[in-house]
């Protein structure tokens, strides 16, 4: 019973911080109680959050299906899922807003674009999920720009080695808080 009220406060903070003008999304509540999510997702409505994502283990999927049915907020999955077959099952059985590729797992930007034409059909949205190095992320950017309406792009701004030492040019948030995909052969970033 405290979690959730932690939770809550953490969001009502950064909602009051970050101001109405900025998109929260919420992460890291899983839980193998669809009961919990369903009370606690309600309960983030009320701050505006974009989306709250995998706020239950991402292969539950009847407790997604419950779960987005049962509240108005966007629900994201999909960042553990490989193949396009496990993302033709989470949109069908599980029902979600938004589905979170992560193309170190999803199968690659070939596989990733075959998601991008099921999830634009089925009248959902896709928002890459890229979380261990700009590698990763120039991937990511790429599907993003392959998309017909891309939303966000999610990704790691810590300083480690594997995230930024990688490249060459690191990648960075431009004054606005863009990322830009990047140009040149291959996914456009030199390692």
């Amino acid at each position: 019973a405290e979690q959730p009220r932690a939770v809550v406060g953490l969001i009502e903070a950064a909602r009051r911080e970050a101001g109405d003008d900025m998109e929260l999304m919420v992460d890291g509540l899983w839980s193998a109680d669809v009961k919990l999510a369903i009370g606690l997702v309600r309960e983030l409505e009320r701050f505006g959050v974009f989306f709250v994502e995998e706020p239950l283990v991402s292969d539950n999927l009847p407790a997604y299906r419950r779960l987005s049915r049962s509240v108005n907020a966007r629900i994201a999955c999909g960042e553990q899922l490989a193949g396009l077959f496990e993302f033709e099952q989470l949109i069908r059985e599980g029902d979600v807003d938004i589905v979170q590729p992560d193309l170190s797992r999803a199968g690659g930007l070939t596989e990733a674009r075959k998601l991008v034409t099921l999830v634009e059909q089925a009248g959902k949205l896709l928002i890459p999920h890229a979380w261990t190095s700009d590698l990763l992320t120039a991937a990511s950017l790429h599907l993003n720009a392959y998309q017909n309406h891309p939303v966000f792009q999610e990704f790691c701004t810590n300083d480690s080695p594997l995230s930024r030492e990688l490249a060459v040019n690191p990648l960075r948030l431009d004054g606005d808080g863009y990322l830009t995909v990047p140009h040149g052969p291959g996914l456009g970033i030199e390692v």
